[in-house]
């Protein structure tokens, strides 16, 4: 009979809360959006990249 491996320990996996972002400025075209994180970092994204 073949011998079986131990498996090993999967690590726990913390729940994190989800990030929250506030929509601050979007172009009248609408191709660039200003996010600012809860910690109040800002981002700009161009739009066609959003999901």
């Amino acid at each position: 009979m073949a011998e079986e491996t131990p498996k090993k320990a999967e690590p726990q996996r913390q729940e994190l809360p989800l990030a929250q972002f506030t929509l601050l400025y979007e172009s009248k075209d609408g191709r660039l959006c200003l996010f600012e994180d809860a910690d109040g970092h800002l981002t700009a994204v161009r739009a066609d990249k959003l999901a």
